[in-house]
């Protein structure tokens, strides 16, 4: 009888084990705080790419920002030239950065002032989307698996009007710098084209 009752409570203790492996990245990006909450699912291919999907996941944050590259408030920010998406994503990738992804205004513009280089169009980190096709930026995904959903009430972006973002052909997105037009508002691309892009990095 005593062995059945022991034998229960182990069978009970181990229904409310829960064993992961996440690390660092639990909770809000856990070093990194706000990466990786909402990571860009598989589905999200790349069409003119060979149906590449971004998936890296940053190791450390820089414990200071390397020459070349502007600090703002926790991150480090480097202009990397003009690059396909994906060369651009895997030369950030190369620094434990993604293509950056403006998460407000204030950012945006002190981006656009301090680490912009040229007046011409800049790949964000947006990429894909939770609907399958959608206008709306509060549905895109980003590189760095920050939240979109709490980004758009801050960024107040929009996409230009029959510009939509979906999970293959037209994945990613661009904004124009020094243009008062398209700061807030995106282009769609198929990404395998040339344009400049800045990489974000945390501190950490």
């Amino acid at each position: 009888m005593l062995f059945v009752f022991a034998l229960l409570i182990g069978v009970t203790s181990a229904a409310n084990v829960i064993c992961t492996d996440y690390g660092k990245d639990i909770g809000g990006g856990g070093a990194f705080d706000g990466y990786y909450v909402r990571p860009v699912p598989t589905n999200c291919r790349f069409q003119h790419r060979g149906n590449w999907s971004p998936q890296f996941r940053i190791k450390e944050g820089q414990p200071q920002c390397r020459g070349g590259w502007r600090k703002w408030k926790n991150k480090c920010y480097f202009e990397a030239g003009g690059r396909n998406w994906q060369d651009g994503e895997r030369f950030c990738n190369q620094h434990q950065a993604h293509i950056w992804q403006p998460n407000d205004r204030e950012e945006y513009q002190w981006v656009e002032q301090n680490v912009m280089r040229h007046n011409t169009w800049y790949y964000l980190g947006t990429v894909c989307n939770s609907r399958g096709q959608t206008t709306n930026p509060a549905d895109f995904f980003t590189a760095s698996g920050e939240d979109m959903r709490q980004i758009q009430q801050k960024l107040n972006a929009r996409m230009h009007p029959g510009h939509h973002i979906n999970n293959h052909s037209h994945p990613c997105m661009m904004s124009h710098r020094n243009n008062n037009t398209w700061r807030w508002m995106y282009h769609h691309r198929h990404c395998h084209e040339g344009h400049h892009i800045v990489c974000e990095a945390p501190m950490g």
